[in-house]
């Protein structure tokens, strides 16, 4: 394996797994090899198995960083720069939108919690020795149906069992919809949906929607995988240079011109490159 080389899988979740992890993914990066990518806020939280060098959140407001390691995060309301040295391999389960909730967690994606905290002692070990072994798929495998085993299964009729569908679909719609169409959706009073969403997902209706606009926004032009710094800012610029309307610009990407330029430039910090 080249020193530069990342390799990149994608695992489906195990049939116990189905609507609750949507896929599961190991990235590998041998010694000498540095990765960056940008952590999207796509409405999805996440479960972390990480063995080797500890990577960083880089936010690209601050420019300040964080530990980045093992952990459960729950859903982002903006995007984060992250780095990584190698020897390395992390695991993670990409969440649907309400597993979080349905395994009584409620934690920011800001501020992660042990993954044995929420999955039990063994499972972050055993998952560590089977991808220390080589064993991706079957590491893949025992945190989805960890995660899996953790989880209940919504009240018929509760708020949380209202919501779910409602949010797989504004993912499915780019987020392209309004707050008040989602309390129609779901059949709920437009405070009580802001109150379930926001004790269910950590962020306001407008926050969630906004982050899955601009997820897909940046998945339309980058496409599946890894999203390289880079690409992020070449898209960036030249959405900015386009001279798009401030209102189709924050409607399709979830973010107005100032916050997009905030962004690029600091993404283009993070890099180390000029903005």
């Amino acid at each position: 394996m080249a020193p530069d080389q990342v390799v990149y899988h994608r695992y489906p979740p195990p049939p116990s797994a189905q609507g609750i992890v949507e896929h599961l993914w190991v990235v590998r990066l041998p010694e000498g090899a540095v990765e960056r990518e940008v952590l999207l806020p796509d409405g999805h939280g996440l479960v972390t198995v990480a063995v080797g060098t500890p990577g960083e959140h880089i936010d690209p407001h601050t420019l300040a960083r964080t530990p980045d390691g093992s952990g459960v995060r729950g859903l982002a309301d903006r995007a984060f720069v992250r780095e990584q040295h190698g020897p390395a391999v992390r695991l993670g389960a990409q969440l649907d939108p309400v597993a979080l909730a349905r395994m009584g967690v409620h934690t920011p994606a800001h501020d992660p919690v042990a993954v044995s905290a929420v999955l039990g002692a063994r499972v972050e070990e055993e998952c560590s020795n089977a991808l220390a072994q080589g064993r991706d798929a079957d590491a893949a495998a025992l945190l989805g149906s960890a995660v899996a085993a953790h989880a209940v299964i919504p009240l018929v009729g509760s708020p949380l069992d209202a919501i779910a569908p409602v949010l797989r679909s504004v993912i499915a719609q780019r987020g392209l919809v309004r707050a008040a169409d989602l309390a129609r959706e779901a059949d709920l009073a437009v405070g009580v949906l802001y109150r379930e969403v926001e004790q269910t997902l950590g962020i306001t209706p407008e926050a969630f929607l906004a982050a899955v606009r601009f997820s897909a926004f940046v998945r339309d032009a980058i496409g599946p995988g890894p999203v390289r710094p880079g690409d992020v800012l070449a898209v960036l610029r030249w959405y900015l240079r386009a001279g798009y309307p401030p209102r189709e610009v924050e409607r399709f990407t979830g973010l107005n011109h100032v916050e997009l330029r905030r962004l690029e430039e600091g993404i283009a910090a993070a890099l180390g490159v000029a903005a």
